[in-house]
């Protein structure tokens, strides 16, 4: 843990030093241990280091992840794609964390953090243990295989992620598809269901319906809601999408934005990933894509 338990106020002054910002998100947002009272915070690090269950955690993530060198290596090459694509953009320093079972991915302007205990595995013992109990489609994904693919996702997030507040059904869709799409350029061996965060079947299952789906958006007049209760049914993770049948994936409207965003960089082929990202206008994207699916 890097903790001094004997002389907390140093080690804190230590660590404070090594992560600059990064050690305030951490214990005030993160994990919640921070304190104005610098002695009831040292008493809550020094509580929290020392909590045999939180050890146990720590040493499960040593021995899932030992020193993180095949993910390092993995991410590396993300941002090799991405400073190519992002030139002006810094790269991040990468964090692990033992995150409380609060984040999996956090980021600041210069750091990106993986809270590994939220990649043990859907069967992983303490999941169990958590009130409210964690939902069967959330563990599904807390694979150590999903680090690298929400690593970055999560980095372009932080980025470019709309104001869900002032959005329609259709935006979000295309900010979700368009976050997919960085995802093709700076991880292009990924498969695109990981991509996407569905399972195989879900993914499969979307390609053989895509007409359908659409149709249902078309038909209901969904597209240009901007009903949050709407917004949550359709552009949200879950376990199924409300009114498709229980093999299609949660978040359906993130695949349809996909597939805009697709169809939108056919009709511009000479356009740039950077371009793309710094789009502000979903509905322009929408327009200028001629998205119809196939029969």
């Amino acid at each position: 843990f890097g903790m001094d338990t004997l002389h907390p106020a140093e080690s804190i002054a230590k660590l404070r030093t090594q992560y600059g910002d990064f050690f305030d998100l951490y214990m005030f947002r993160i994990t919640t241990l921070g304190s104005q009272d610098s002695i009831l915070m040292a008493q809550k690090i020094v509580s929290f280091v020392t909590d045999t269950n939180f050890r146990n955690i720590a040493n499960d993530i040593g021995k899932t992840f030992g020193d993180f060198s095949e993910e390092k290596e993995e991410l590396t090459q993300a941002f090799k794609y991405y400073n190519y694509y992002f030139p002006d953009k810094p790269i991040p320093a990468i964090i692990t964390l033992l995150s409380a079972f609060s984040y999996p991915i956090v980021c600041d302007s210069l750091n990106l953090g993986i809270g590994l205990d939220m990649y043990l595995g859907k069967d992983y013992r303490y999941y169990f243990t958590l009130e409210p109990p964690l939902p069967n489609y959330l563990r599904v994904q807390m694979e150590k295989q999903n680090v690298v693919c929400d690593a970055m996702k999560g980095w372009a997030m932080s980025d470019y992620q709309i104001d869900e507040a002032s959005a329609r059904v259709i935006d979000m869709m295309i900010s979700e598809g368009r976050i997919v799409t960085f995802l093709e350029y700076v991880l292009p061996d990924e498969e695109d269901a990981k991509r996407l965060g569905f399972t195989q079947a879900q993914f499969e299952w979307c390609e053989k319906n895509e007409k359908l789906i659409w149709s249902f958006f078309v038909d209901n007049k969904l597209l240009f809601s901007a009903d949050p209760n709407i917004m949550s049914k359709y552009t949200n993770d879950g376990p199924t999408t409300s009114a498709f049948p229980k093999e299609s994936p949660g978040n359906i409207g993130k695949y349809i934005g996909w597939k805009i965003v697709s169809a939108y960089l056919k009709k511009h082929p000479k356009m740039e990933l950077k371009q793309l990202m710094e789009e502000k206008d979903m509905m322009k994207i929408y327009q200028e894509s001629g998205y119809k699916p196939a029969k």
